[in-house]
């Protein structure tokens, strides 16, 4: 938690109009500690040791209370299933599926995409408040561990298990 500090967290808290309980403080300082995008169930795990009394709902209201203060971004993965990043202002995301990693996408990336998305605010005849761009795929752990690259899949229609007789990598006739 680089740069954070218990009373920056409180100061932050009380600056998004919400009272700095202890589990609101321990809640928050999990979420700015880790880069993981946490669900529910594990910023629950990591702090029920330290606060025993603490019940899934309370966490659960307080990731909410802190969404709707603009601190923290919810994040909707596939099958109904959310996680929790304290980075709150818009920017794309990596997920593995086969692990359900959950990480940042380098800032470039994030660069390219709002220089797209200006582009595209004109084409559509609403205001834009927010965005989210999920890229799902494989981390490099879950990369290593299948030992074959995305192209090895034989899913995957670059694959040479996959192709037609006579047909290139890109689909084409050779």
């Amino acid at each position: 938690m680089s740069g954070t500090t218990k009373q920056s967290i409180v100061d932050e808290l009380r600056g998004a109009g919400l009272k700095p309980t202890p589990q609101r403080v321990a809640i928050y300082e999990v979420l700015k500690g880790t880069t993981t995008h946490p669900s529910v169930e594990a910023v629950y795990e990591a702090l029920r040791h330290a606060f025993p009394a603490m019940s899934l709902n309370t966490v659960y209201c307080t990731l909410q209370a802190l969404v709707a203060a603009g601190l923290v971004r919810k994040l909707a993965m596939r099958e109904n299933v959310f996680r929790y990043d304290a980075n709150a202002s818009p920017h794309a995301h990596f997920v593995c599926t086969k692990c359900g990693r959950v990480e940042d996408v380098p800032a470039k990336v994030d660069k390219d995409l709002a220089e797209i998305e200006s582009g595209l605010e004109a084409k559509i005849p609403r205001r834009i408040t927010d965005y989210e761009h999920y890229f799902y795929g494989y981390c490099e752990d879950c990369e290593a561990e299948l030992g074959r690259s995305y192209t090895a899949d034989p899913c995957h229609k670059g694959s040479p298990k996959n192709r037609k007789k006579g047909e290139s990598q890109d689909g084409r006739a050779d």
